[in-house]
């Protein structure tokens, strides 16, 4: 009696479930639904709706008493300098994702990059932008659905390990003052820890996957992975011209609440601002709160009194001030993005 044929153990991994298919051709439904003109206009009444909510919730009698207490030019500089920020993110965003063979525009990157900013401030912590980039890039690249994911989340790595390393430097700068208050010291060693992390997944980019993970992942996927891995490695000039725009965002970002403080006779030392924005956006990164609103703004308000900077009730009236500005800057600019939300098509 002869044994039955040898089957092949190696496949591409199981069919998808019924479950999964039914979820893809009702996401396919509903996105077609988007694009008719009965969508067009509920995606435009949800949107002005969100935008309401976020204008009728803001006690405006709030702000009537803020009236000569900034000098307008350095907030309208300022506002500005912030605005500067979001080119680059699409730009770097831009960068990765061609370095992954997704060959999506930058006109593309740019508005995508606007609509998730929007998001980002109606959404738990800063990762309704995410959601929203990785929703776009898998319908206009389907192709190329895991590299414009992985490429996706390089870009966030990358500027959350920027910020990290800002935080580290300037509490090294400031190194005697971390020596006196330990809660500056356990932050000192956790960005230290993460800037480690983000050295040892690095090297890993540079390496090729442990054969193990073909067990893991199964062939399909780990060939993706591989593939992935081995663009990273080919294009080394786009990871440090993504490494260098983050800086220069970061900076920008710090440069603008600085000119905020300054608008409001506030003489803070642009490397304090600097340290206290460092821990107050990564406190944003906790999906916490929606948009980071208050997490961000107390964030900063905290590491200013650690400091000392905040020694009489006239500097923490201003330090008030400063934290609403800064929250009005970053909604503005979130609004700005529900604009290119309503103007964009189904393919910018």
């Amino acid at each position: 009696m002869r044994p039955p044929p040898a089957r092949n153990i190696i496949h591409c991994g199981p069919p998808p479930a019924a479950a999964t298919l039914r979820f893809r051709r009702m996401m396919r439904r509903f996105l077609a639904l988007l694009d008719t003109p009965a969508g067009r206009a509920a995606r435009y009444a949800f949107s002005a709706l969100v935008v309401a909510a976020l204008v009728v919730s803001i006690d405006w009698r709030q702000f009537a008493g803020l009236h000569g207490k900034f000098d307008l030019g350095p907030v309208v500089i300022a506002t500005l300098v912030a605005g500067l920020t979001f080119p680059l993110h699409a730009w770097r965003w831009w960068i990765l994702l061609r370095a992954q063979g997704v060959t999506l525009s930058l006109s593309w990157a740019h508005v995508v990059t606007w609509i998730g900013n929007f998001y980002n401030a109606f959404l738990l912590g800063g990762l309704g932008g995410d959601a929203a980039r990785a929703f776009y890039v898998c319908r206009d690249a389907p192709d190329r659905q895991a590299a414009g994911l992985a490429a996706t989340l390089l870009d966030r790595v990358t500027g959350l390990v920027v910020l990290l390393s800002l935080a580290a430097l300037t509490l090294l700068l400031k190194l005697e003052t971390v020596a006196r208050h330990g809660e500056l010291r356990l932050l000192l060693a956790l960005c230290a820890a993460l800037s480690v992390a983000s050295v040892i997944a690095f090297v890993f980019l540079c390496r090729r996957p442990p054969p193990w993970l073909t067990r893991w992942l199964g062939p399909t996927r780990f060939a993706t992975l591989g593939d992935i891995l081995e663009r990273a490695r080919a294009t080394p000039g786009t990871l440090l011209a993504a490494l260098a725009s983050s800086y220069v965002i970061w900076l920008l970002d710090f440069l603008s609440v600085w000119l905020l403080a300054r608008s409001l006779g506030l003489p803070l030392p642009f490397i304090e601002v600097s340290l206290a924005m460092s821990v107050a956006y990564a406190a944003t990164v906790l999906p916490v709160s929606v948009g980071g609103h208050g997490i961000r703004e107390g964030a900063l308000l905290g590491m200013l009194a650690l400091r000392g900077l905040l020694p009489d009730d006239s500097a923490r009236q201003h330090a008030l001030l400063l934290a609403v500005l800064v929250w009005a800057v970053s909604v503005l600019w979130s609004l700005a993005g529900g604009v290119f939300l309503l103007l964009a098509r189904r393919r910018p």
